[in-house]
C-alpha cells in the first residue's frame, strides 16, 4: 500500500471504536448520517479507502493528483452520505464519485 494509506489507516484505527469493524456498511452509514458520528465515518473510509484510492490512481495516472482526488471524494461522501441509497450501494457509489472527483482533478 501507499503511505498515504498507511497513514490514513492509522487515523481510521485511532478514530474507530471498538465495535465500528464488526458493524455492516449499512449500520456505519446510518449512523454517520443521523449522528454525523466520526467513527463510523472512519470506519467506511477504512474499508473502502483502497478502492476510492485505486480508482483515482487509474483516472488521475499521478500519485499527487489521485491522493488530492481521493481527499475530495470523501469530502463528498461526507456532504452527501445521506443520498446513498440502499446502503449496499456505497461501493459503486464511492467508486462513481471517486471516478468523476479524478476526472475533475485531472
Amino acid at each position: 500500500g501507499s503511505p498515504m494509506m498507511a497513514k490514513l489507516n492509522g487515523l481510521f484505527r485511532a478514530l474507530a471504536p471498538a465495535d465500528a469493524p464488526t458493524a455492516p456498511d449499512a449500520e456505519l452509514l446510518a449512523r454517520f448520517v443521523s449522528d454525523r458520528c466520526e467513527a463510523a465515518f472512519a470506519e467506511l473510509a477504512r474499508r473502502y479507502g483502497p478502492l476510492v484510492l485505486a480508482a483515482c490512481r487509474r483516472v488521475c495516472g499521478d500519485a499527487h493528483l489521485a491522493e488530492d482526488a481521493f481527499q475530495a471524494a470523501f469530502v463528498v461522501f461526507a456532504a452527501k452520505a445521506h443520498t446513498v441509497k440502499p446502503a449496499a450501494a456505497l461501493p459503486a457509489w464511492l467508486h462513481s464519485v471517486a471516478t468523476r472527483t479524478a476526472l475533475r482533478a485531472r
